[in-house]
């Protein structure tokens, strides 16, 4: 006749059960599911935004835009980057950011609001400070899905300009899928671009580095008098 086994070491049996496989799915997710997420081919979408502050409310500008107004001595620009996507950046230094060229106007004070730096750019392409500046990036080291930053740049038109001309883009780079850089030859993080990418004149990678970041293609904006 075979042994019976008593209900308490069956359940015992069963708990150690239960308790091995939670175990084994805790190391499972702790030294592996936190490593980069695989490749999904799904992209961040970034979307840039400018408001103009204008007779005390906000005009919105998306796009390319040619204007018939007046612009103020001084005035607020509103920068917003918005992730319209699920998929979130890359979580390290410059992971998304914004590139704005003034014509007629420069930077006279940067707030920034959820960026977590500005450079200004010289006509050298060297890094110098934001501040009497007409190029300028603005940089996050995390963009989340859905999710949108700002910052407040205080504009001084130049005197005797009747326009002012933006020049901007944005991007966000993907936090899984990799592209490959031809000039480098190393895979690097697809970058979602505003405008967007259309090869080759704007490729979703970062082979137009240091000075050669003008190249990128930009919406524009002209303010004149009438």
């Amino acid at each position: 006749m075979g042994m019976r086994l008593r209900p308490g070491i069956i359940l015992l049996v069963l708990l150690t059960l239960v308790l091995a496989g939670f175990l084994a799915h805790r190391i499972w997710l702790e030294g592996f599911g936190s490593f980069s997420p695989r490749p999904d081919s799904i992209h961040p979408r970034p979307v840039v935004e400018l408001f103009l502050e204008r007779e005390g409310g906000l005009m919105t500008i998306r796009g390319n835009a040619s204007l018939d107004k007046p612009l103020p001595e001084s005035c607020k620009l509103i920068i917003k980057l918005s992730n319209n996507s699920s998929e979130p950046s890359v979580r390290r230094d410059f992971a998304a950011g914004v590139f704005l060229a003034l014509e007629g106007a420069e930077v006279k004070g940067c707030r920034l609001r959820g960026f977590t730096d500005a450079i200004g750019v010289s006509e050298d392409c060297s890094i110098r400070s934001p501040i009497n500046s007409t190029m300028i990036e603005l940089f996050a080291d995390e963009l989340g899905p859905w999710q949108s930053i700002e910052a407040e740049l205080h504009l001084l038109r130049e005197k005797g300009s009747s326009c002012v001309l933006i020049a901007y883009r944005g991007w966000i780079m993907d936090e899984d899928d990799l592209v490959l850089e031809p000039v480098s030859k190393v895979r690097e993080h697809y970058i979602a671009r505003y405008p967007p990418e259309g090869y080759p004149d704007n490729p979703p990678d970062s082979r137009w580095a240091g000075k050669d970041f003008l190249k990128y293609e930009v919406y524009r904006v002209a303010i004149c008098s009438p």
